[in-house]
Protein backbone atom coordinates (compact mmCIF):
# COMPACT_ATOMS: atom_id res chain seq x y z
CA UNK A 1 0.00 0.00 0.00
CA UNK A 2 3.06 2.63 0.72
CA UNK A 3 4.20 1.89 -1.96
CA UNK A 4 0.95 2.92 -4.30
CA UNK A 5 0.87 6.38 -2.04
CA UNK A 6 4.23 6.87 -3.09
CA UNK A 7 3.72 6.79 -6.54
CA UNK A 8 0.48 8.93 -6.29
CA UNK A 9 2.91 11.13 -3.66
CA UNK A 10 -0.13 11.60 -1.82
CA UNK A 11 1.71 12.92 1.31
CA UNK A 12 2.80 16.04 -0.66
CA UNK A 13 -0.62 17.36 -0.15
CA UNK A 14 -1.87 19.35 2.43
CA UNK A 15 -4.22 17.66 4.19
CA UNK A 16 -7.31 20.46 3.35
CA UNK A 17 -7.25 20.12 -0.08
CA UNK A 18 -6.38 16.05 0.50
CA UNK A 19 -10.12 15.78 1.90
CA UNK A 20 -11.90 18.20 0.41
CA UNK A 21 -10.70 16.92 -2.73
CA UNK A 22 -11.45 13.32 -1.96
CA UNK A 23 -14.97 14.06 -0.93
CA UNK A 24 -15.60 15.73 -4.17
CA UNK A 25 -15.12 12.21 -5.45
CA UNK A 26 -17.51 10.89 -3.45
CA UNK A 27 -20.75 11.64 -6.59
CA UNK A 28 -18.81 10.04 -8.94
CA UNK A 29 -18.32 7.13 -6.94
CA UNK A 30 -21.84 6.71 -5.40
CA UNK A 31 -23.34 8.02 -8.92
CA UNK A 32 -21.30 5.27 -10.63
CA UNK A 33 -22.26 2.41 -8.59
CA UNK A 34 -26.23 3.56 -8.64
CA UNK A 35 -25.81 2.93 -12.26
CA UNK A 36 -24.59 -0.80 -11.65
CA UNK A 37 -26.60 -1.50 -8.50
CA UNK A 38 -29.83 0.14 -8.48
CA UNK A 39 -33.39 -0.28 -10.68
CA UNK A 40 -33.87 1.18 -13.52
CA UNK A 41 -35.45 4.25 -12.81
CA UNK A 42 -33.12 5.54 -10.52
CA UNK A 43 -30.21 4.07 -12.47
CA UNK A 44 -31.36 6.74 -15.63
CA UNK A 45 -31.63 9.81 -12.35
CA UNK A 46 -27.90 8.39 -11.68
CA UNK A 47 -26.80 8.85 -15.06
CA UNK A 48 -28.25 12.40 -15.82
CA UNK A 49 -26.92 13.60 -12.21
CA UNK A 50 -23.19 12.07 -13.07
CA UNK A 51 -23.45 14.10 -16.86
CA UNK A 52 -24.20 17.28 -14.49
CA UNK A 53 -21.73 16.82 -11.78
CA UNK A 54 -18.53 16.40 -14.33
CA UNK A 55 -19.81 19.48 -15.72
CA UNK A 56 -19.72 21.22 -12.37
CA UNK A 57 -16.52 20.01 -11.67
CA UNK A 58 -14.81 20.71 -15.23
CA UNK A 59 -15.88 23.56 -14.88
CA UNK A 60 -14.46 24.15 -11.26
CA UNK A 61 -11.06 22.59 -12.54
CA UNK A 62 -11.01 25.33 -15.33
CA UNK A 63 -11.55 28.10 -13.38
CA UNK A 64 -8.81 27.24 -10.80
CA UNK A 65 -6.78 28.47 -13.56
CA UNK A 66 -8.89 31.92 -13.55
CA UNK A 67 -8.10 32.50 -10.77
CA UNK A 68 -4.41 31.56 -10.42
CA UNK A 69 -4.20 34.27 -13.67
CA UNK A 70 -5.83 36.94 -10.85
CA UNK A 71 -3.34 35.90 -8.20
CA UNK A 72 -0.63 36.67 -10.41
CA UNK A 73 -2.04 39.49 -12.41
CA UNK A 74 -1.74 37.92 -15.81
CA UNK A 75 -2.77 40.14 -18.27
CA UNK A 76 -1.85 37.42 -20.94
CA UNK A 77 -5.30 36.03 -22.04
CA UNK A 78 -3.67 32.00 -22.61
CA UNK A 79 -4.51 31.34 -18.95
CA UNK A 80 -7.74 33.01 -18.99
CA UNK A 81 -8.79 31.38 -22.26
CA UNK A 82 -7.63 27.79 -20.74
CA UNK A 83 -10.00 28.49 -17.83
CA UNK A 84 -13.08 28.74 -19.67
CA UNK A 85 -12.69 25.90 -21.80
CA UNK A 86 -13.83 22.76 -19.82
CA UNK A 87 -17.11 24.85 -19.13
CA UNK A 88 -17.91 25.69 -22.63
CA UNK A 89 -17.00 21.97 -23.90
CA UNK A 90 -19.01 20.05 -20.75
CA UNK A 91 -22.11 22.57 -21.67
CA UNK A 92 -21.87 21.89 -24.93
CA UNK A 93 -22.87 18.30 -24.01
CA UNK A 94 -25.92 18.82 -22.38
CA UNK A 95 -27.26 20.91 -25.15
CA UNK A 96 -29.05 18.00 -26.65
CA UNK A 97 -26.48 17.75 -30.19
CA UNK A 98 -25.26 13.95 -28.67
CA UNK A 99 -27.86 12.04 -27.49
CA UNK A 100 -25.85 8.67 -27.29
CA UNK A 101 -24.86 8.63 -23.72
CA UNK A 102 -21.95 6.59 -24.46
CA UNK A 103 -20.10 9.37 -26.50
CA UNK A 104 -21.06 11.45 -23.96
CA UNK A 105 -19.33 10.01 -21.42
CA UNK A 106 -16.12 9.40 -23.33
CA UNK A 107 -16.40 13.04 -24.79
CA UNK A 108 -16.29 13.78 -20.44
CA UNK A 109 -13.55 11.41 -19.87
CA UNK A 110 -10.87 12.65 -22.59
CA UNK A 111 -11.74 16.35 -21.23
CA UNK A 112 -10.92 15.02 -17.55
CA UNK A 113 -7.73 14.06 -19.39
CA UNK A 114 -7.12 17.01 -21.40
CA UNK A 115 -7.46 19.47 -17.81
CA UNK A 116 -5.36 17.50 -15.97
CA UNK A 117 -2.41 17.60 -19.08
CA UNK A 118 -3.00 21.31 -18.70
CA UNK A 119 -2.46 21.19 -14.72
CA UNK A 120 0.74 19.16 -15.80
CA UNK A 121 1.81 22.00 -17.72
CA UNK A 122 0.71 24.40 -15.19
CA UNK A 123 2.24 22.94 -12.61
CA UNK A 124 5.67 22.28 -14.30
CA UNK A 125 5.59 26.41 -15.16
CA UNK A 126 5.11 26.78 -11.49
CA UNK A 127 1.77 28.35 -12.28
CA UNK A 128 0.18 26.12 -9.80
CA UNK A 129 1.88 24.53 -6.29
CA UNK A 130 3.77 21.42 -6.89
CA UNK A 131 1.20 19.70 -4.22
CA UNK A 132 -1.37 20.30 -7.07
CA UNK A 133 -0.47 17.63 -9.27
CA UNK A 134 -0.56 14.77 -7.01
CA UNK A 135 -3.99 15.88 -5.81
CA UNK A 136 -5.10 15.89 -9.63
CA UNK A 137 -3.41 12.50 -10.49
CA UNK A 138 -5.27 10.98 -7.53
CA UNK A 139 -8.80 12.44 -8.43
CA UNK A 140 -8.15 12.18 -12.26
CA UNK A 141 -8.15 8.47 -11.44
CA UNK A 142 -11.06 7.96 -9.62
CA UNK A 143 -13.27 10.09 -11.49
CA UNK A 144 -11.69 8.14 -15.18
CA UNK A 145 -12.47 4.77 -12.95
CA UNK A 146 -15.97 6.07 -12.36
CA UNK A 147 -16.82 7.73 -16.05
CA UNK A 148 -15.15 4.30 -17.21
CA UNK A 149 -17.31 2.09 -15.13
CA UNK A 150 -19.97 3.86 -16.92
CA UNK A 151 -18.78 3.50 -20.20
CA UNK A 152 -19.07 -0.34 -19.50
CA UNK A 153 -22.30 -0.73 -18.05
CA UNK A 154 -24.01 1.42 -21.26
CA UNK A 155 -21.91 -0.86 -23.53
CA UNK A 156 -22.88 -4.24 -21.67
CA UNK A 157 -26.62 -2.99 -21.78
CA UNK A 158 -26.62 -2.60 -17.42
CA UNK A 159 -28.66 0.61 -18.13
Amino acid sequence: MGKYLSFLSIYKIPIAPLTFGLCGTLPFIFLSLAIWICPYELKLMALYNLINYSIVILSFVGAIHWGAAMIREDINYEWYFISIIPALLSWFLIMGFIANYLIIFIILMILFLIIFFIDVRAVRNKILPQWYLPLRKVITIIVFLSLGSVCLAININVI
